[in-house]
């Protein structure tokens, strides 16, 4: 595999926030290839491996790996009940007895106090027999940091980080140098607009629930499964929407046919079954509209 010039093209010109920007450039690196499903299982290239170990080594002190971890982007970490929406940090790496996952921000505005502490009983709750390590990488910023129990957490900087990004890839083939230089760039600008355009906020979550309830009434009717075609920022937000529109649908009166219709998530690797909407075919993910007994 490679970064294809095509595919640093087309990234320019997707209405990405800059988190998904870089977080879609830093994976492209890792992998040394295109950006893969999410919550797919992948190997990291030669050069993935030394950055992601020099990464391991400033935040916790790692001096080597005895084996070379699997890769995820868009973290599962799926809900325990029908009433969470899960998580998904932006990056995990998994060996047998050892979790680490990695959260990207890059806009200080994006910070959720219960963001980490959830990730981190999630991944006790999954992956009990395993050390749980957690990187935030951020800006410079102030927070609170949570108790982390018998999980280790490490808060780094862009500014610390960004220094094993170029040593790394500084003489990668063309294409890598360029998904650098294009990561260094939107790196430096956080603080100022983000140029390469937005995804509306608020407004456009309501009408996702709408449309979702729509097809869900439409389901109630005739029993056809149907899917949300929508390509979120990432899984977490798919999974907050799953909820959303769970609790809008649970607002029908009771007996309503609409509240026999259950939103869940598809994937392609635990689901049955082709995705529905381009949505789906992209990221391997979409929310599905079922009508049970």
């Amino acid at each position: 595999m490679a970064i294809e010039e095509e595919v640093l093209r087309r990234l320019r010109t997707l209405k990405l926030g800059r988190e998904e920007y870089c977080q879609r450039l830093l994976t492209m690196l890792i992998l040394d290839g295109p950006y893969p499903p999410w919550n797919s299982r992948n190997e990291p290239s030669t050069k993935g491996v030394e950055y992601l170990s020099a990464l391991d080594a400033l935040c916790f002190g790692t001096a080597e790996w005895s084996a070379r971890p699997t890769f995820v982007d868009e973290f599962e970490l799926a809900k325990r009940n029908d009433e969470e929406a899960g998580a998904a940090p932006d990056h995990a790496l998994m060996w047998e007895d050892r979790l680490w996952m990695i959260e990207l921000k890059t806009e200080a505005s994006s910070h959720r106090p219960a963001q980490i502490p959830t990730y981190l009983r999630l991944a006790r709750h999954h992956y009990p027999s395993c050390r749980v390590h957690l990187t935030y990488l951020t800006p410079e910023m102030a927070w609170t940091r949570p108790a982390s129990g018998d999980a280790q957490l490490a808060h780094v900087t862009w500014r610390q980080v960004l220094p094993l990004i170029t040593d790394t890839w500084g003489d990668g083939d063309r294409m890598q140098r360029q998904a650098v230089k294009l990561l260094v760039e939107a790196i430096g600008c956080i603080g100022s607009r983000w140029s390469h355009g937005q995804r509306p906020k608020t407004a456009e979550s309501d009408d996702l629930v709408k449309e979702a309830v729509a097809l869900a009434e439409a389901t109630s009717r005739d029993g056809r499964q149907r899917a949300l075609n929508y390509l979120g920022a990432g899984l977490e937000e798919l999974q907050r929407l799953r909820l959303e529109v769970k609790e809008a649908i649970g607002s029908a009166p009771a007996g309503a046919p609409i509240r026999f219709v259950r939103p869940w998530l598809w994937n392609v690797d635990s689901s049955t079954g082709r995705a529905l909407t381009h949505a789906g075919r992209e990221t391997g993910y979409e929310i599905r509209l079922s009508r049970y007994r």
